[in-house]
C-alpha cells in the first residue's frame, strides 16, 4: 500500500479511537448524595430557581422513538458511588422504563419524560429497558 492510500486510513482511524474513547470513558462524579432514588415522572419542575451544577452535571437523555432508542442502545458509564441522572423521552405511548439491578421503575409518555436521579451504588453491567422488552440502554458502574 502506497502513503497517498495508508493516510486517509490512518486519519480515520485515529478519529474512530478519538470519537470511540470519548463515549466510552467514565463519568466522574463528586457528589455526595448517600441513598438512591428516583424522581417520578410526574414531579412539577422548578421554574423559579436556577439549577445547581450539581443538578447538571452527566446529565444522560435516551430518546425512543417509534418504539426504539434513537442511535441505537445507549451505553452509560458510571464510577461506583457518582449520581446518575437520566431522563428518557417517548413519542409514542406511556412507556414503564425500568433500571435493572436497581430496581427503579418510571413512566415516559410523550411531552413527560421519565426522570432518574440515583446514587451508582452496585457494581455491574444493568440493563435499562423500557417494557415490555426493549433495551434502550446499558448501564456500567465500575469500582
Amino acid at each position: 500500500m502506497n502513503a497517498k492510500k495508508a493516510l486517509p486510513i490512518l486519519l480515520a482511524a485515529a478519529v474512530v479511537l478519538v470519537v470511540g474513547f470519548l463515549l466510552l470513558k467514565p463519568k466522574d462524579d463528586a457528589t455526595t448524595a448517600t441513598t438512591a432514588t428516583s424522581v417520578p415522572s410526574s414531579a412539577p419542575t422548578a421554574t423559579t430557581a436556577p439549577a445547581t451544577t450539581t443538578e447538571l452535571k452527566n446529565p444522560e437523555t435516551i430518546v425512543i422513538k417509534n418504539g426504539e432508542p434513537v442511535g441505537g442502545i445507549a451505553k452509560l458509564s458510571y464510577k461506583q458511588g457518582s449520581t446518575v441522572r437520566l431522563t428518557v423521552t417517548t413519542d409514542g405511548a406511556e412507556t414503564e422504563v425500568h433500571v435493572h439491578g436497581y430496581d427503579i421503575e418510571e413512566t415516559a409518555a410523550p411531552g413527560a419524560p421519565a426522570k432518574f436521579v440515583f446514587k451508582a451504588k452496585n457494581t455491574g453491567r444493568f440493563e435499562v429497558e423500557a417494557h415490555p422488552a426493549t433495551q434502550i440502554a446499558r448501564l456500567d458502574v465500575v469500582p
